[in-house]
């Protein structure tokens, strides 16, 4: 049994990268098979807090409608049906296909009813991967000037999954909100981190990452990070999570020794931290909550 973490935020600098890596790290040590993905495709970030460079493997590549002019007929039904607008027919002209708009979704090719559609493709960005010791990471990235995060997340999740079955854990950190993208990778989440602050901004932003996830029906975990920044914030934000559904929280007090250690490409479970040991204890509690759910099947 694989039991698939997703790693999520209302909004960025929360921490999310420090935790997906560390945990990751913690469970690799308890004996486990981990792979992490790295969904935040605009802006991954997590193999330079593992010091390492991936390679790219493999495009992440969406159907992008070509016409075939000698079979086409200037009917404009293409253009009815794209819901994005990306085809264009004007007074009987050859189609104008507007790539960067397309969806990728092929109503234009299953329409045409005189087959003038195919697929020319076009490469959102890459998947590039490598390892740490033991440790499998596998980052999406966008191209420059695309913009289709979540299409770019939807395609790289159906990457992964031929691999998941290979691990124990499959550890994926999303990019920060509550938007299509994130939601891609959250539709295989068997239970989600959600990371936040003690800040009036984080506790808005936290409410926001709730509700999305007790609307999807999953099972969360709580995660304060820089927990002891604020004590009346620290306490609405526990409030809040219990009222919710957390299933667990879990603190991690401010420390700046942490920031020295993640500017030294070190991780903090690596580390002679005492504060280890709040990763160390999230990373058990998976691996329970996967021995459990074991069990119980």
């Amino acid at each position: 049994m694989t039991l698939t973490v997703v790693v999520t935020g209302g909004k960025g600098g929360t921490g999310k990268s420090t935790i997906v890596t560390n945990v990751a790290v913690a469970l690799l040590t308890m004996g486990q098979r981990v792979l992490l993905v790295d969904s935040d495709v605009d802006n991954p970030n997590d193999h330079i807090f593992l010091d390492v460079n991936p390679k790219k493997i493999t495009p992440i590549r969406i159907f992008t409608p070509g016409v075939d002019l000698e079979r086409c007929a200037r009917c404009g039904k293409c253009n009815t049906v794209c819901p994005e607008g990306a085809i264009v027919v004007k007074e009987n002209k050859a189609p104008i296909v507007y790539e960067e708009a397309c969806c990728g979704c092929k109503s234009c090719l299953y329409t045409c009813p005189y087959n003038a559609i195919y697929n020319r493709g076009r490469d959102l960005g890459y998947v590039r991967s490598t390892a740490r010791g033991n440790l499998r990471i596998m980052v999406g990235e966008l191209k420059p000037t695309e913009a289709k995060s979540s299409l770019a997340v939807n395609r790289l999740i159906r990457i992964v999954k031929d691999y998941m079955g290979d691990y124990d854990f499959v550890i994926i950190d999303t990019s920060p909100g509550v938007h299509s993208a994130v939601i891609q990778a959250l539709r295989v989440a068997d239970v989600v981190i959600a990371v936040s602050e003690p800040t009036p901004l984080g506790i808005v932003t936290m409410k926001m990452t709730i509700d999305l996830l007790n609307a999807m029906k999953l099972k969360w975990i709580a995660f304060i990070n820089k927990s002891t920044i604020s004590f009346n914030y620290r306490e609405e934000m526990v409030k809040l999570c219990k009222l919710h559904g957390a299933q667990a929280i879990f603190e991690l007090p401010y420390d700046e020794a942490i920031f020295k250690t993640n500017m030294d490409y070190k991780l903090l479970v690596e580390s002679d931290n005492p504060l280890k040991t709040v990763l160390l204890n999230l990373a058990e509690y998976l691996v329970r909550m996967k021995s459990d759910g074991e069990h119980n099947t």
